[in-house]
């Protein structure tokens, strides 16, 4: 308890708390605005405003980790960590290896991490500026058609319609 006091007090900052309580907001919201979205406005239409929200949040994220003090003790932390310590010497390699992996690492940062984990991610593993914005921007669009129309929508136009529809 005394460690995460001390964490916070060091790197807690206006810029990082903001980002923090807009992450559990998200967090919270996320979900129940995806499914209302696909209710309301129909599969593809609520995936691209659910996408155009979402990429939002993921350049706020960018924008609020840059400069953060923070990022390098999570960076610390993670390299700590036997999964870390590989996964920061393949982030760290400059030969056409390290570029390979990384470029395999993408898809799995687009599809399987929201804004926060994403930009969060990104500034750990020093991802420049350049790259890290349109991959994220391109990429938050392509995780929300994927995981809210093609997913969500599927199984709300499978599922829960026909069940409604039986019920009512």
């Amino acid at each position: 308890m005394r460690s995460i006091r001390e964490f916070f007090s060091r790197n807690l900052t206006p810029k990082t708390g903001t980002a923090l309580v807009i992450w559990r907001v998200e967090a919270w919201l996320a979900g129940p605005m995806a499914i209302a979205l696909v209710a309301w406005l129909g599969r593809w239409n609520g995936a691209l405003v659910t996408g155009a929200v979402m990429t939002g949040l993921s350049v706020l994220f960018l924008l609020l980790f840059e400069g953060e003090r923070v990022i390098d003790e999570v960076r610390r932390w993670v390299g700590d960590r036997d999964w870390g310590h590989w996964s920061m010497r393949t982030a760290e390699r400059r030969d056409k290896r390290g570029v390979l992996l990384r470029a395999l690492s993408v898809p799995v940062t687009v599809m399987l991490m929201g804004p926060f984990v994403r930009s969060l991610t990104y500034h750990i593993f020093r991802v420049r500026r350049p790259f890290a914005y349109p991959v994220s921007i391109a990429g938050q669009m392509l995780h929300s058609l994927f995981w809210t129309g093609i997913v969500l929508g599927s199984f709300w136009g499978l599922v829960v319609l026909p069940l409604v529809h039986r019920v009512l």
